[in-house]
């Protein structure tokens, strides 16, 4: 949602920028070919212009008239016509990607006429997916969670390694959950639940705050209605993050496996 890129629009405009032109008097000795500016040369311009120039999201770089770079609402957002992509926000409210929802926050922080949902300005995504109930996660559907959480780490990790789309620090890992497992040792998920904290605590603090937690949230609430209770609960100190400690103890791990955790994720 932050790609520099021009399209055709921005470089046609760039060219007529008074700082590209060429004064007619420096130019009578200069062979034509000389004075072309090519579209390569015009885009890394832009690029480098807009290299520092940090946009938020549901805007994007672009030149203004003097040539300076600025940040501007995006001007169309894709439509996957998929569901899954779809985002429900804390007020209830569907938008078809979450570009879609940024893209109305841009609009109605800079009371552009397209603002058609002021609250926008104050919302969150909630989840991905269309607005819907979700219920109430029960007693005894947040006791057996963890188990349903776990097992489910375990498919995703050794998915992403036959996938290739695992971080080769983490190929450890699966080598052994993968023996673990065919010798039928009833933990064989733990390397997984090791895994996921890695991949969450990106501060490596040995902890996770609700920033980091969002996107996981935010990913699997549809379909785990009760992964924010389970997290509420994860979190025994009520600090709004959840430590390695809590991590571990929430999920069954040990305290030689929280220990390893500490010290794996740092690295």
């Amino acid at each position: 949602m932050k790609s520099i890129k021009p399209d055709t629009y921005v470089i046609a405009r760039y060219l007529l920028l008074p700082c590209t032109m060429t004064a007619q008097s420096e130019v009578k000795d200069v062979p034509n070919e000389a004075s072309k500016v090519t579209n390569d040369q015009l885009i890394n311009d832009f690029e480098d212009r807009c290299a520092s120039t940090k946009c938020r999201d549901g805007e994007t770089c672009m030149l203004n008239k003097d040539g300076d770079a600025e940040c501007a609402c995006l001007t169309q957002c894709e439509d996957p016509k998929d569901e899954r992509l779809m985002v429900c926000t804390k007020s209830n409210q569907t938008y078809t990607t979450d570009c879609e929802f940024f893209q109305m926050q841009c609009w109605c922080r800079r009371k552009d006429e397209r603002c058609t949902r002021r609250e926008a300005l104050t919302d969150t995504i909630d989840y991905f997916g269309r607005c819907q109930n979700l219920g109430i996660c029960t007693e005894f559907e947040l006791e057996v969670f963890p188990k349903r959480m776990t097992t489910w780490l375990g498919e995703i990790l050794d998915t992403l390694f036959v996938r290739k789309d695992l971080d080769a620090k983490y190929e450890v890992l699966v080598n052994e959950a993968r023996k673990m497992k065919l010798s039928n040792t009833e933990k064989w998920w733990r390397n997984a639940v090791l895994w996921e904290f890695c991949e969450l605590d990106k501060t490596h603090d040995n902890s996770v705050n609700n920033e980091e937690l969002a996107r996981f949230v935010r990913s699997l609430k549809v379909l785990e209605h009760c992964i924010q209770p389970f997290l509420d609960h994860c979190d025994t100190d009520n600090d709004n993050k959840i430590s390695s400690d809590e991590w571990g103890t929430c999920l069954g791990l040990d305290k030689d496996d929280m220990t390893f955790l500490k010290t794996f994720c740092s690295n």
